[in-house]
């Protein structure tokens, strides 16, 4: 490997550190929202500034492809998107709200184990032994996460909903990566995700106007800049960096990323709200990573390339 190429592959893993570190931040950033702004519009807007940024990748990707997109492509992208945004990001944020940081960033993190559960009934992926241990290990690490959880952490409005809240988002998300997987085959996943978050962020707004949800949003400096940097750099820019590197580096690698986000989340948590993880939620995350990487170790390259694709 020349010095040029070297460099290429560094640049390309600093890409995706960047772009997990970004992503590591979600919730953080949410906490430090707290009830100044409402989950509901933390989410539409967060997602409408995502699509909007991703907006001219798309453009050049489809132009690529140079394919004529139908009312039913739209549909096709369309309804992972609502499950991915009204359910999976709100529950996020829902978690977050009610509960802990760091224990919504573990919960989130235990989406792959749903997601091999998900994909032997939804896409007919065969169950073997080495899935069946990883799958075992994912949930036995959910329930220690969840034992370890302090009710009285300081950063807890409704430490149940948290928890409750926190498991949604993980199905959910989970669910719309495996509904996503073949479409972001045939679309690309700028153009998929594009068009997903825009119909999603659309969809929230509408079923929140006639439900009549929360829209709280007290207008300050710094509530503004938290909904932009929520908008541009977690749903926006994390993702550009993070698929941009992925371009130059071995797709086994760059799946490997996906275990700092949790790490990334406690520690950030611990050092800016004074979060305590507790032994068991340490023990849980360490299952879950063991379960993830397990569940992963067998796949194709392509169903590896693909659950990157979808990411929020």
């Amino acid at each position: 490997m020349t010095n040029k190429s070297k460099n290429i592959v560094l640049v390309s893993y600093l890409y995706c550190f960047i772009g997990m570190f970004f992503f590591s931040t979600t919730e953080l950033v949410g906490k430090f929202a707290g009830i100044a702004i409402s989950p509901v519009v933390i989410t539409i807007v967060r997602f409408f500034i995502g699509s909007a940024l991703l907006l001219p990748f798309a453009y050049s990707q489809q132009t690529v492809k140079k394919g004529t997109i139908k009312i039913k492509d739209l549909v096709f992208m369309g309804y992972p998107g609502i499950i991915n945004v009204a359910g999976a990001m709100l529950f996020l944020q829902f978690a977050i709200y009610y509960g802990t940081a760091s224990t919504s960033a573990l919960l989130i993190s235990s989406n792959p184990v749903f997601v091999a559960i998900l994909a032997v009934f939804v896409l007919g992926e065969k169950l073997n032994l080495g899935k069946l241990l990883g799958i075992g290990l994912g949930l036995a690490g959910i329930v220690l996460v969840i034992k370890g959880d302090d009710p009285l952490g300081s950063t807890a409005i409704d430490p149940f909903l948290g928890l409750l809240f926190g498991i949604l988002a993980s199905f959910f998300f989970a669910l719309y990566t495996v509904l996503a997987k073949k479409r972001i085959a045939i679309y690309g996943n700028f153009f998929f995700n594009t068009i997903s978050f825009a119909v999603g962020s659309s969809a929230l707004l509408i079923i929140s106007v006639v439900l009549k949800l929360d829209f709280t949003f007290i207008i300050t400096r710094a509530n503004i800049l938290l909904l932009i940097y929520m908008g541009v750099f977690i749903t926006g820019v994390a993702y550009i960096f993070f698929f941009a590197g992925l371009k130059n580096i071995p797709a086994a690698n760059g799946s490997m990323f996906f275990f700092f986000k949790p790490i990334i989340a406690v520690v950030l948590a611990s050092l800016f709200l004074g979060e305590q993880v507790t032994v068991w939620q340490v023990t849980g995350i360490a299952f879950i990573l063991s379960g993830i990487y397990i569940t992963n170790i067998r796949k194709k390259p392509s169903i590896r390339r693909a659950n990157r694709s979808s990411l929020a």
